[in-house]
């Protein structure tokens, strides 16, 4: 069970995951879920954050006539509160789930932040609060997210995460998604299948992230041309090796390079493969005489060539973006 309070003066909320409940004791709107959970609220909070909750808040101020003594219960705990308020407060319907809707307002109200407890949850958090136009509040919320140990979005939910991203037309969490996915080594059906993936993303959506991944490494494959061409200008002794190709770049280093692109993980960069290929390089030489120009790389000139074909890989995928579609039913 988690509350973040069980008793409070009456200008604060008593709140509970546990069940759900959200109550302001000066409640002037009640929402109500589409399971029917009632969470007693401030209509000042709800209309400041949202202007389609405005509009529907101010269209159902309907005022029910004052209780009786014979419709309040004796009771002085929460819920005879609750049944006294609903016959003086106007009730909101909204179509959205009692967990989301929970989220939803303790990013509203000055209380602690809670994210839903499944992936699926959060993703329907945030198409609420895009849906009804939460600017901040949708800051809000990506920002606790960010925070999240381990990432929220991460190789074990990449998959879910983008295919609920376009079924709710998420732009930020599907670029995200899809960028975490060009870890994977391989997007065939038979190897989806083997991990139970395509169980949670339409055929629409499968093809839409293929072809991101096509066009990650057609965009690289174009930009490395051009920065094969910018480091030897950079690093002028580059070109003082013993084993050039055509790019006047050392053929270890070429084919590194060219490697990137066209890698089956297309944003694979690894430092540690980087020396490897270097020093292989190096010792293959030293029976034709060393290579000084390589040999000579180690130090600063390496950090260099490292740093800025980072950059240039990073920058290059940061350029390719998702297009979203429309899945076909099933």
């Amino acid at each position: 069970m988690w509350t973040v309070a069980t008793q409070t003066p009456s200008s604060r909320p008593v709140i509970s995951r546990a069940n759900l409940l959200f109550y302001y004791p000066e409640a002037d709107v009640i929402l109500r879920s589409r399971d029917s959970y009632e969470f007693h609220v401030l209509k000042l909070f709800i209309v400041h954050s949202s202007p389609i909750l405005e509009e529907k808040v101010l269209i159902s101020h309907n005022p029910q006539p004052e209780p009786t003594a014979s419709t309040i219960p004796a009771e002085s705990d929460v819920d005879s509160e609750h049944t006294a308020h609903a016959f003086q407060v106007p009730v909101v319907q909204l179509p959205i789930d009692g967990a989301i809707l929970f989220g939803l307002l303790t990013y509203i109200f000055p209380v602690p932040p809670v994210l839903p407890s499944t992936v699926e949850q959060v993703m329907g958090l945030l198409s609420v609060a895009q849906m009804y136009k939460m600017g901040v509040v949708l800051t809000h919320i990506r920002n606790h997210i960010a925070q999240q140990e381990p990432p929220f979005i991460r190789e074990e939910t990449a998959f879910l995460v983008f295919s609920l991203s376009q079924k709710h037309r998420l732009h930020f969490e599907a670029l995200r998604a899809a960028r975490c996915t060009l870890s994977f080594a391989t997007l065939t059906i038979d190897e989806l299948a083997k991990e139970n993936k395509l169980d949670v993303m339409p055929g629409a959506f499968l093809h839409e992230l293929w072809k991101y991944h096509k066009r990650v490494r057609s965009n690289l494959t174009t930009v490395l041309r051009e920065f094969k061409k910018s480091i030897v200008l950079t690093i002028p002794d580059i070109s003082r090796c013993d084993s050039l190709t055509g790019s006047g770049l050392p053929d270890w280093l070429d084919s590194y390079i060219s490697g990137i692109g066209t890698a089956r993980v297309p944003a694979f960069l690894d430092l540690a493969d980087f020396h490897t290929k270097l020093v292989k390089h190096i010792v293959h030489q030293r029976s034709n005489g060393g290579c000084p120009s390589c040999s000579g790389m180690l130090g600063k000139k390496i950090r260099i060539i490292w740093g800025a074909l980072t950059a240039v890989v990073h920058g290059s995928i940061a350029k390719v973006r998702v297009i979203h579609v429309v899945a076909q039913p099933r």
